[in-house]
């Protein structure tokens, strides 16, 4: 099924497109700070950030992959990702995130998961969606409470490609 565009109060959640490569590089791609607890690595090479968006664009007719891009509504402005994707070892839906560092504390990812759990549950008949964050990374612990995940376990946390392993706790959502 085509990734759809969804609406919330204050984000539109968009497929991405080829137009959005500057943005995401200059919005998260390049800054550590955002990077830190995320499977992938900051870098500052642009063709990287081309190379994945065209990745994402090829994605969108997938059926166990759906990346959004977050905007705002009121300026258009790219302000991050949020993802719901079928996890090959596991089995299991996942949920992932980010936003880049002048979206963060605004409510914006809580905003736009609550919407995309909402379309999982309703349009893909999804049941069941985990999440997990390093614990050093309370505030994603936060958003996934406030979605409704129960924590589960502690576990490993891989980022950066498995480079870095924090501890991490794991979370699920019955729907």
């Amino acid at each position: 099924m085509k990734t759809p565009e969804l609406f919330t109060e204050r984000l539109t959640l968009r497929p991405f497109n080829e137009a959005d490569a500057r943005d995401v590089f200059e919005g998260w791609e390049t800054d550590p700070d955002v990077a830190r607890y995320m499977y992938w690595k900051s870098h500052n090479d642009f063709n990287k950030t081309i190379e994945w968006v065209k990745e994402e664009v090829e994605k969108i007719e997938a059926e166990d992959w759906y990346r959004w891009a977050i905007t705002l509504k009121e300026s258009g402005e790219l302000v991050g990702t949020g993802l719901i994707y079928l996890n090959d070892e596991t089995n299991q839906y996942e949920i992932a995130y980010n936003l880049k560092k002048s979206a963060w504390g605004k409510g914006y990812t809580t905003e736009a998961m609550k919407r995309i759990i909402q379309y999982a549950k309703e349009e893909l008949g999804i049941k069941t969606i985990m999440g997990s964050h390093a614990k050093e990374n309370p505030a994603s612990g936060k958003v996934m409470e406030k979605l409704g995940f129960k924590f589960l376990r502690d576990i490993p946390y891989e980022c950066h490609k498995g480079e870095k392993v924090y501890e991490g706790k794991e979370y699920q959502l019955d729907l």
